[in-house]
């Protein structure tokens, strides 16, 4: 499974056209990071852009989702890319634009992960968490729209904030990264 790149406006990447080898044609793409993504598909239903982009990053491909006028772009990386410059034109130079933090979109369904409580340096009390024996994650909040926790999780990685959306027929629910979280044992 990969992680996903969730953007909130067009600041946060470049766009224009790439070729890659097996195709013949110039492709739209977006850039951050100095990697190209290319276009895979526009959907108005955020529960069904989330199922998709759940279905590519467990093949493997590294997605980037970016709100549109339409709903959501979806944009597979390709790391052979190669910048489509029209004829007699300079190569264009890649703005030092960094994309956002991970953010791992997942089923509850997922192996690896499981339900824990956590301590957090900040907090007081124990908060509900998930795990995958690596790394502790804190509730953040639960959202029952899709696009609402879209526009959550994008928001939490644009400031620096590694995060899980994990989707569940009960709703969506946003967790942040806790790096000096401790795990609490019953």
């Amino acid at each position: 499974m990969q992680a996903a790149k969730l953007f909130t406006s067009r600041d946060g990447y470049t766009t224009g056209h790439i070729y890659i080898p097996e195709e013949d044609h110039r492709l739209s793409a977006i850039a951050f990071d100095n990697q190209y993504y290319s276009f895979f598909r526009v959907l108005n239903d955020p529960a069904k852009a989330l199922g998709i982009l759940m279905k590519l990053t467990a093949r493997g491909d590294q997605v980037a989702l970016t709100p549109t006028s339409r709903g959501y772009a979806l944009w597979v990386h390709e790391p052979d890319a190669l910048p489509a410059l029209p004829v007699g034109s300079t190569p264009r130079v890649l703005p030092p634009i960094f994309g956002p933090a991970d953010c791992w979109v997942m089923s509850d369904r997922q192996p690896g992960y499981r339900t824990c409580s956590l301590r957090v340096p900040d907090l007081r009390d124990a908060v509900p968490g998930l795990t995958n024996e690596q790394k502790l994650y804190s509730l953040y909040r639960r959202e029952s729209s899709p696009d609402a926790a879209i526009r959550l999780a994008a928001r939490l990685t644009q400031r620096g904030d590694e995060s899980i959306l994990l989707v569940s027929t009960a709703g969506y629910a946003i967790c942040i990264y806790e790096p000096g979280a401790t795990l609490v044992v019953p």
